[in-house]
This record gives C-alpha cells, sequence and structure tokens, in this order.
C-alpha cells in the first residue's frame, strides 16, 4: 500500500486522494467532481459530526442544513462572492425532462 501512495510531502492533495481510495472511504462516481462515501467513510464522517455536534453544544451553538439548491436571484445577488467558483455552478433549468416554470437554481458547490 505505502509504494501505491503518493508521498505527502510531494502532492498533499493527490496524497489525500490516495489514501481515501485505498483505504476504502470513498470512489469516484461516474458524475464529474462527485464521490460516493462507502460505509467506512460513512462511518468516520458519524463520529466525526457526533464529536462535533457535542463540541457545538457545549459552547451554545446550534447546527443547521442549507439547501443544496441556490436559486440564480441569490447567486446574482452575490456576484462577486460567486465569481471565484462560478464554473463549477450547475444550473438546473429543467424538472422531470421538461423545462421548469420555477426560478433556474445553482446546485451549490460548495457547502461552506
Amino acid at each position: 500500500m505505502a509504494d501505491a501512495v503518493t508521498a505527502r510531502a510531494d502532492d498533499y492533495s493527490q496524497w489525500y486522494l490516495d489514501v481515501v481510495r485505498k483505504a476504502e472511504l470513498a470512489d469516484y462516481s461516474p458524475v464529474r467532481g462527485c464521490m460516493t462515501i462507502r460505509p467506512r467513510g460513512y462511518a468516520l464522517w458519524e463520529r466525526m459530526q457526533d464529536a462535533l455536534d457535542g463540541m457545538f453544544k457545549e459552547t451554545g451553538h446550534e447546527n443547521a442544513y442549507f439547501p443544496l439548491f441556490v436559486p440564480q436571484s441569490f447567486l446574482e445577488r452575490e456576484a462577486e462572492h460567486v465569481e471565484g467558483f462560478a464554473k463549477e455552478v450547475a444550473l438546473v433549468t429543467h424538472s422531470r425532462l421538461v423545462e421548469s416554470e420555477a426560478e433556474e437554481g445553482g446546485l451549490a458547490p460548495d457547502p461552506e
């Protein structure tokens, strides 16, 4: 395994991806830019959530969950902020393969 993993000092990003794949935490999805989180990876995610949840509550903070889809008008309103990752936004224009009458929305590229 060690010889199949890029050295962290050489290329941190590639090292991280190599470790994730070799540890079977996640696999690449057929959808460009997406990964499928495998059971072992999801178990780690749940443990991290539990630990962070405890820390948040100890300090009086609350959890929140925001939608994956962002209306285009919101993206336009935050144009300066969005400019840095505009190429990563996928616009949703159809529903059930039919053009939608609703406002177009963008798939939020970064959950932060």
